[in-house]
């Protein structure tokens, strides 16, 4: 058996979802209105997370999976981010959203427990959903931009790998999806 260990989370993607690509645009350039230190996060990387799962072996992949396809069923939806924060302890400026939608808190909850079933230790503290734009931010900046109302609409959700890269600027990571697995959609009927 082998010990060969990938760096896996379950997240929201901002970049390749077509129905938020104007939302999208719009946190890329809050992004760039960042005026202060540290290391912009790559749009193509810009997400949110939903359960980050640390190295994970094949074994506990597999089971990540299937746990995963026996979810029960959440569906599909939007989420509105308008606080922008910096965050002294992790260095970080990242966007929240202050009223974040129910089926999204039960996704994170069940993906949490289909981790801790799988073998892999889950922190434990309240799922706070956010999207970091900038990391190793050193000193607080003076100000921060007027966030606009940002919203993203959701109709699934993908297992991701953080894998090395090599970048024009040094050493970086790509998040690739591995597994996209779909929300309920509402019944046109009862609509």
């Amino acid at each position: 058996m082998s010990d060969i260990t990938e760096r896996l989370f379950f997240a929201l993607d901002l970049h390749h979802n077509g129905t938020n690509q104007s939302s999208f645009r719009q946190l890329c350039q809050l992004k760039q209105d960042l005026l202060c230190d540290g290391r912009d996060v790559p749009e193509r990387n810009l997400h949110i997370t939903l359960a980050f799962l640390g190295s994970v072996t094949a074994k506990q992949k597999q089971a990540l999976i299937n746990y995963t396809g026996k979810l029960t069923t959440i569906p599909a939806f939007s989420v509105s981010y308008s606080q922008l924060n910096y965050r002294k302890r992790n260095k970080i400026i990242w966007l929240d959203s202050d009223n974040p939608p129910f089926p999204l808190l039960t996704l994170a909850s069940e993906l949490k427990q289909a981790a801790i079933k799988a073998g892999l230790q889950q922190e434990d503290r309240p799922y706070r959903p956010h999207i970091t734009l900038k990391k190793q931010v050193r000193r607080p900046p003076q100000s921060l931009p007027a966030s606009p109302d940002l919203h993203f609409d959701f109709r699934h959700f993908g297992l991701y790998i953080s894998e090395a890269i090599q970048t024009p600027h040094g050493s970086g990571v790509r998040y690739r999806c591995l597994q996209q697995w779909p929300l309920s959609q509402p019944d046109k009927e009862s609509k």
